[in-house]
């Protein structure tokens, strides 16, 4: 039972990431402009920078975490490259935690001047399972990341690209499919977006991604005024720390009657907006305010909780639940211990 609850503790990144849905695109969900960048493993040793988390620190040194989750072993070389006539793509390993795991590319351009032009590309790739790759790719969306030119090799740059957890700490076939290489500057051929066709298979060991902590929670109850939400558990990772919330919309006064959630659903979003942003996270006396306000998803037929339930969430910066000796969450002026 414990295993079947953390798999559907994940399921919320997935959902999100569908078209289907009503916010089928989320800025914590799709990695763009705050995607990390990094040397990858291979070119650092190149280049003479030595080990991947110290040529991770000498190029993006405000990312520490991403070069401490390196510097304690935590990633795997995947070494998996695909070549059309104008790139080559490698992905080289991954990294990060189970909350955020991290994907490394290395993107070689054949083309020199369009390589002089670009100080930087975008890469846009479907990271799913086989059966979803295969059989549902319609209802996903891409996840994307920009990658900096090296400073050494004139036609290389180096993405690290977030990716799903829900795919990726099962320890099962994952499929990454590169299809979309995009350029600001393209003078000569005047394309700027390139489509490729680049699939990568691998398995994520265990031990390549740093352990996210996943507390569940019961009777745990916060009330906002309108709704009453429920704390269903907490994911306390390097990154950030995900709170995960359920609440019934069924004969609600916000509800006003209706039925059908989607009709109503913005009444809820702004609820917990102004709600969720006076939460407090309190880790041994040090207080932390929200990063993220999620918006909510209602399982209309009843696959995840009963029918009527419906999910929201927030994040809070990364947390260690492990070494933390109290913490705290207060909202609506009530305190409530979650270690």
């Amino acid at each position: 039972m414990l295993e079947k609850a953390k798999a559907s503790a994940v399921t919320e990144r997935d959902i999100t990431m569908k078209r289907s849905t009503k916010r089928n695109i989320i800025g914590k969900l799709v990695a763009s402009a705050a995607a990390c960048l990094i040397i990858s493993g291979t070119a650092a040793s190149a280049m003479g920078y030595g080990t991947l988390g110290d040529s991770f620190r000498k190029f993006f040194g405000n990312d520490e975490t991403t070069a401490e989750i390196i510097d304690e072993g935590h990633y795997s070389e995947i070494d998996q490259a695909q070549t059309d006539e104008l790139f080559t793509v490698t992905l080289d390993s991954v990294t990060g935690d189970e909350s955020s795991p991290k994907l490394l590319f290395d993107v070689t351009v054949n083309d020199e001047t369009l390589a002089a032009n670009n100080d930087r590309i975008q890469l846009f790739a479907y990271i799913l399972s086989e059966d979803c790759y295969n059989n549902h790719l319609d209802e996903y969306c891409m996840w994307d990341a920009y990658g900096e030119r090296d400073p050494e090799v004139s036609n290389l740059y180096h993405v690290c690209m977030d990716g799903p957890a829900a795919f990726m700490i099962n320890e099962e076939e994952v499929v990454a499919a590169v299809k979309q290489i995009t350029f600001d500057s393209d003078p000569v051929n005047r394309i700027f977006d390139y489509d490729v066709d680049m699939e990568y298979r691998f398995t994520v060991p265990k031990n390549a991604l740093k352990e996210s902590y996943l507390e569940f929670y019961t009777a745990m109850y916060l009330n906002s005024g309108n709704i009453e939400y429920k704390l269903n558990h907490a994911k306390y990772g390097s990154y950030e720390s995900l709170f995960q919330f359920n609440f019934e919309f069924l004969g609600t006064a916000l509800a006003g009657g209706e039925t059908d959630y989607y009709n109503v659903c913005d009444k809820f979003d702004e609820d917990w907006h102004r709600f969720a942003k006076t939460f407090v996270l309190t880790v041994d006396g040090t207080d932390y305010t929200p990063q993220e306000l999620g918006y909510s998803y209602c399982d209309t037929e009843g696959e995840a909780f009963e029918a009527g339930t419906c999910s929201t969430w927030m994040t809070f910066p990364g947390v260690d639940y492990t070494r933390a000796e109290s913490i705290t969450l207060t909202a609506g002026g009530e305190v409530y211990t979650l270690k």
